[in-house]
């Protein structure tokens, strides 16, 4: 068979992607006009490297995408990435991937996923952070979707201290927002309110801000629906639901508007709240497709239920679980499910039914309690099975007189009773466990700022020593030598003197220099800057031939640890000194730049530096390579015409 050429097969390849795209596209049916966007981009793209870029910022958007779709753009955004040689692209379709993952309930496939990708993209890197942020919060999400509120919050608190350290305000506010979740979940209010408002403190009125926020409000206004606040909880409701819209984000709108139906529900406003969990009903179809058997069916039947009408939430309850027929293991929303649909037919008198429904109550139970306990609670499931005989022995005998009643019903509290005091020592435990991982970590912040207040401590009782000791005795040396005729003396004893009087004199200098440094906390290149003058005003005297100028063009003034803004000092030190000594120039011009960065330049208008003597590296050029290196920075020599031009600034990266 004869090969395709490479300009044909991406010709065909083209086309065959064309055709899928509108074939997903007519499926998926963009849900916003952002995505609806994104897919004319990607449609649009005449290259490969176009198109994933298109892709990778159409899957993006996911929480506003079906799910279904979602799995097809990712698996098409990873196709694209592997014939790229772009390790960040790379990386980005996988945490498409990923997203999908999680979307359609494959946890173990998106942890599997994720931990190389982690590897691959470092909080150490700058263009790798905002990756390692993202995977991060999907790990979470895989604990939270497994009930593993531990790990899940050891992993947070970690995420929150790294943002904490490189400033990172939008995630700091999101990370926080699932804090308070958890917290909520774990029936801690107090906490989640705290954590809410402290990721709040963390947003501003910018578009970027605009979904973690909405979450944020959309929590609160939950939190303070269950404590029955519902004048705040009707406050941040509303405050949620403009904030989705703008940002495009179906997932929360949804959200939103459950929350809003739960609080007309709660204000017995029913047909407000019918309207409303119908709304919502509608966006998480979709993302979801058909919600037969959802939550959100579950609160609307509640909401017919509370409204009386036992009927309309008795056909939604029975259609639901006649799709799911078997009771699954781990599966609560049954338990929901039957809870409800009992309840509905207790208020209609309808106990036959009432009767068999408890039966599946007891099934759907028995299934969740067997999973999750019987290796554990041996003794407290044969409890339970005895509970669960004695209550069909109750149903099957109506007609009791009752003391009967009264008998097993006793027997049915105590089986209560000793499940709830189990379930309530396991959730001792667990706060505990959680308040020891609050308490390590404050310990480990507390620890660091106990550190830190002593190296400053002891920095500047070092710099008083100098100041009291050294540089009293040097400046005594000075004066006694001033004090010396040098014109009385013989030459063979004025010039040894003279040197001796010099060098106390650059003991004296280099001292205060040194102190300088050391008595402040931090440095900005103004303080630098100030320094520069007055060197330039001491050598001044012995160079008169020389005009020597500082120039600063600083926009933002940066700070430096002192033992930087001392060494940067005496590289401009030894690369001003250079020029005088060495380059029989009339002018030395240094210049202080800061805008996004920092640079300094030490200009000489003399004969100009020999590459040679660059490459050479004696003693000065060495030392200042050195200093410059151990910092990061960079130093570098260029000949001009006329002179040198000394510059030093942060080294770049790649």
């Amino acid at each position: 068979m004869q090969k395709l050429k490479p300009a044909t097969l991406r010709m065909v390849r083209r086309f065959l992607f064309t055709g899928l795209f509108v074939a997903y596209a007519l499926v998926a049916k963009a849900q916003t006009a952002t995505i609806e966007q994104c897919m004319k981009n990607v449609q649009a793209a005449t290259s490969d490297e176009a198109r994933l870029t298109a892709l990778i910022r159409l899957c993006e958007e996911h929480a506003s995408m079906q799910k279904d779709s979602l799995w097809k753009y990712a698996v098409m955004t990873r196709s694209y990435a592997a014939a790229q040689n772009n390790e960040r692209k790379k990386s980005l379709a996988e945490v498409a991937v990923i997203n999908a993952c999680l979307r359609l309930g494959k946890t173990d496939s998106a942890l599997t996923l994720i931990e190389p990708e982690i590897l691959r993209n470092p909080l150490e890197k700058t263009n790798t952070r905002s990756i390692y942020f993202t995977l991060a919060a999907q790990k979470i999400d895989c604990f939270g979707d497994a009930f593993n509120y531990r790990d899940a919050l050891s992993a947070l608190y970690k995420i929150i201290n790294e943002a904490e350290q490189h400033g990172d305000s939008l995630v700091l506010a999101k990370n926080m927002n699932t804090v308070g979740v958890i917290q909520y979940n774990l029936d801690h209010v107090p906490d989640a309110f705290s954590w809410y408002f402290k990721g709040i403190s963390f947003t501003s009125s910018t578009q970027k801000f605009d979904a973690p926020l909405a979450a944020l409000y959309i929590n609160l206004a939950e939190t303070y629906r269950w404590v029955e606040k519902l004048d705040s909880a009707q406050y941040y409701i509303s405050k949620a639901i403009p904030l989705c819209e703008r940002s495009e984000n179906l997932f929360f709108l949804a959200n939103a508007i459950r929350v809003k139906a739960s609080i007309y529900k709660q204000l017995k406003q029913y047909d407000l709240a019918e309207s409303t969990m119908l709304n919502c009903i509608i966006i998480r179809e979709k993302l979801e497709g058909k919600l037969q058997y959802s939550n959100e069916q579950l609160a609307l039947a509640n909401i017919y239920m509370n409204a009386m009408q036992t009927d309309k939430a008795i056909k939604i309850l029975t259609d639901a679980l006649a799709q799911n027929p078997v009771v699954q293991k781990m599966d609560p929303l049954a338990i929901s499910y039957y809870k409800s649909l009992a309840k509905c037919y207790k208020l209609k008198g309808d106990d036959k039914n009432y009767e068999e429904t408890l039966e599946k109550l007891i099934a759907a139970k028995d299934a969740f309690y067997e999973e999750n306990y019987s290796r554990s609670i041996a003794e407290l499931q044969t409890k339970y099975e005895f509970e669960k005989k004695e209550s069909t022995i109750i149903r099957q005998k109506l007609d009791l007189t009752q003391k009967n009643y009264l008998f097993y019903g006793s027997l049915i509290t105590l089986g209560f009773v000793m499940t709830l005091s189990w379930l309530l020592f396991k959730n001792y435990r667990r706060r505990q466990k959680l308040a020891m991982d609050k308490a390590l970590y404050k310990e480990k912040i507390l620890s660091g700022v106990a550190v830190k207040e002593a190296e400053e401590k002891e920095r500047k009782r070092i710099a008083a020593d100098l100041h009291d000791n050294l540089g009293a005795y040097a400046a005594s040396i000075v004066s006694n030598l001033d004090q010396i005729e040098l014109q009385e003396l013989n030459e063979a004893t004025a010039i040894p003197l003279q040197e001796l009087r010099n060098n106390s004199q650059a003991i004296v200098a280099q001292l205060g220099d040194t102190i300088w440094a050391l008595k402040k906390d931090a440095l900005s290149l103004t303080d630098i800057s100030d320094r520069l003058k007055i060197f330039i005003q001491r050598v001044q005297r012995s160079y008169p031939q020389v005009a020597m100028d500082v120039e600063e063009q600083i926009e933002n003034d940066r700070l430096l640890p002192p033992s930087q803004a001392f060494h940067l000092f005496s590289i401009l030190q030894e690369a001003i000194i250079n020029a005088l000594k060495h380059s029989r120039c009339k002018r030395v011009q240094v210049t202080l730049t800061s805008k996004e960065q920092w640079s300094i330049e030490v200009a000489d208008d003399g004969i100009g530096i020999d590459e040679k003597h660059v490459a050479g590296s004696n003693n000065g050029i060495s030392n200042m390579q050195k200093r410059a290196a151990e910092f990061g920075w960079e130093v570098s020599w260029k000949k001009t015409l006329p002179g040198t031009n000394v510059s030093i600034s942060p080294a770049t990266t790649n």
